[in-house]
């Protein structure tokens, strides 16, 4: 099953060139791993300020590609945090890099198209 929704990612980049579409895709791969290292060091670090920060810019990353489940594990991230609750979040954050990475492929190969 497909991390991406394409038809959701088609509708949300049809008045796009190819290029810029390329642009952002690009854009996007020389964040994210620097990104999820952060928040990873956030959880680490237990500073709850900067991981709801950076959960929040992930899942505004994410989300311009049409990616419901990295993008709902952001939400429950933030949600957690909000509760302060710590619980769970490991397990989240292991989620969302997995899903993200899987995402991360499936642009990979959007791009070969």
């Amino acid at each position: 099953m497909a991390i991406i929704d394409w038809e959701q990612f088609d509708r949300n980049f049809q008045y796009y060139d190819k290029e810029i579409i390329h642009e952002v895709i690009e854009n996007f791969f020389e964040e994210y791993e620097e990104r999820l290292n952060t928040i990873g060091k956030n959880i680490a670090d237990n500073d709850i300020k900067q991981l709801s920060f950076n959960t929040h810019s992930m899942k505004n990353v994410i989300g311009n590609f049409m990616a419901p489940a990295p993008h709902e594990l952001c939400c429950r991230i933030e949600e957690q945090v909000k509760q302060n609750s710590g619980e769970g979040i490991s397990e989240l954050f292991a989620e969302l890099k997995r899903l993200t990475y899987e995402m991360s492929d499936e642009l990979k190969e959007y791009l070969q198209k």
